[in-house]
């Protein structure tokens, strides 16, 4: 589904390149669930960013399906960022003029889903996660939890084949970490592919598969083998 080939990431210092990223070499099968580990500075988030199409400077060659990325027009990566992929930032990036059921319906809005299935696919988000009460409030009135929680209800509520999770339980108590792990879990079983980065290792556990990054490269990639 996804193939990354030598990817490069670097930043030009006066005297020599930095690399933040050094020859990933990654194949990701539809239907995955990886975990991206390492150490802060590691290059997880970049690499998800590059990942979700959000960033395109770097070296090497991505393909989606069997279409390069460098190989797209402008239009066709963003339609495919916004058909394709989900994605759950560490910083929330909610759009602060939007209520909660706004931010929640953006992506159905760029899908063209109908009135009546966006507002019963919103309906059902907010109940899921105990925002009923809250969906006419903006950001600046939430707690950094609830707005967690709303830019993943945000991320899920389009269906994307490819959900990408920066830190996604970063800001939460460990029964709402819990409950969105399993929240991952259910999208896993539907079909989703899912590519999370965390620090914490019971997250991973939810998972099929955990990469260890190390300086900008994969140092382990192993199978997670569920008892």
């Amino acid at each position: 589904m996804i193939e990354l080939k030598e990817i490069d990431k670097f930043i030009e210092s006066r005297f020599q390149r930095i690399f933040i990223l050094k020859g990933i070499n990654l194949q990701i099968n539809e239907g995955e669930f990886i975990t991206l580990m390492g150490p802060s500075g590691a290059g997880k988030s970049t690499l998800l960013n590059i990942l979700g199409l959000l960033d395109e400077d770097y070296q090497g060659d991505y393909l989606f399906g069997d279409r390069s990325i460098r190989a797209m027009r402008e239009r066709e990566r963003s339609a495919l960022h916004k058909s394709e992929f989900g994605y759950i930032f560490q910083a929330y990036h909610l759009i602060d003029e939007l209520t909660v059921f706004e931010n929640i319906e953006t992506p159905l809005l760029y899908r063209k889903v109908p009135s009546s299935e966006r507002k019963s696919i919103i309906a059902e988000l907010l109940d899921r996660f105990n925002m009923v009460a809250k969906k006419d409030l903006f950001p600046a009135q939430l707690s950094g939890g609830q707005q967690q929680l709303v830019g993943i209800a945000r991320a899920i509520a389009g269906k994307p084949k490819v959900l990408l999770a920066d830190e996604p339980t970063g800001n939460l108590h460990s029964g709402q970490a819990k409950e969105i792990m399993e929240v991952f879990q259910e999208l896993h079983k539907e079909g989703t592919t899912i590519i999370q980065a965390t620090h914490a290792r019971e997250n991973a556990d939810y998972g099929t598969r955990l990469i260890n990054l190390v300086d900008g490269k994969v140092t382990t990639d192993e199978k997670i083998i569920h008892g």
